[in-house]
């Protein structure tokens, strides 16, 4: 039975992949906070955390391992736990993970990223790059005014990362398919807590919805049951959005843009 590691695999999306993964033969490892219920309890949001899950799954799995949905996360307004759960709870467990999944000979990895790093307008750049650079000290002090923009910028660089990591010889060169799975808004009880708030309910109420519905978790954890399955070994470096429409309605007509590169450098690129 093949191992997959599930983060926050005890509610939202997260529980809903879980059960996907579960329904469809794999045997799951959950990780969450204490108290939650997962076979292993670690807050990612720190590098203690990071360090003692790894090394919990790396046992529990004999160091082989066929699957990851990296799918913790938050989005409240203090950059130093939304990048230290969002971008380097992903990017340094992955890492720790990473000879596991390539033992396994054709391992496949989703994180969920974010909509909103198609739909956010302004996403500070300087902030992002911060963080690719492994500066979160910096990040956060450059975002001290916007503090709310935390999880936007955040998802933006695991993004980055996903697509500067994916094609690599220690990802694909390793048989590792990496992705990245962006949803809109996602019928959780968390969303649905926000459209009985009256402020947050009418603007989310406003966002284009051209299928006419939120998205399920259900929908979802079967997109993840799909990348992370033999089906997705071809699927290296995406960014799949699965919003009902959402982005399109917004940005039919801007994206995608042909490539801004010269002749010259593109040779260069070709070796030639």
């Amino acid at each position: 039975m093949p191992t997959a590691v599930v983060t926050g695999s005890q509610s939202g999306m997260g529980l809903a992949i879980r059960s996907e993964l579960e329904s469809t033969g794999w045997k799951v490892l959950g990780v969450d906070l204490a108290d939650k219920g997962a076979e292993i309890s670690a807050d990612l949001s720190t590098g203690a955390g990071r360090t003692a899950a790894a090394a919990a799954i790396l046992s529990a799995c004999d160091g082989r391992l066929e699957a990851v949905a990296a799918n913790a996360g938050v989005d409240v307004p203090r950059p130093e736990l939304v990048f230290g759960l969002n971008y380097l709870g992903v990017v340094e467990l992955l890492a720790l993970l990473r000879p596991a999944l390539a033992a396994a000979g054709g391992a496949r990895v989703a994180v969920t990223v974010s909509n909103s790093i198609f739909v956010t307008p302004g996403i500070p750049a300087a902030a992002v790059q911060s963080l690719l650079d492994g500066n979160p000290i910096r990040a956060a002090r450059l975002l001290e005014a916007q503090p709310a923009l935390a999880y936007q910028v955040s998802k933006m660089a695991v993004a980055r990362w996903i697509r500067e990591s994916a094609p690599t010889p220690a990802w694909a060169g390793a048989g590792i398919s990496l992705n990245g799975v962006c949803p809109g808004p996602v019928l959780t009880p968390l969303l649905e807590r926000d459209l009985a708030d009256p402020r947050k309910g009418q603007l989310i109420r406003r966002l284009p919805r051209p299928i006419g519905a939120f998205t399920t978790p259900k929908a979802v954890a079967e997109l993840f049951g799909f990348l992370l399955s033999e089906r997705a070994r071809f699927v290296v470096g995406q960014l799949i959005c699965i919003d009902g429409g959402n982005e399109a309605a917004w940005r039919a007509g801007d994206w995608p843009r042909a490539w801004e590169i010269d002749l010259p450098a593109f040779r260069r690129m070709l070796g030639s």
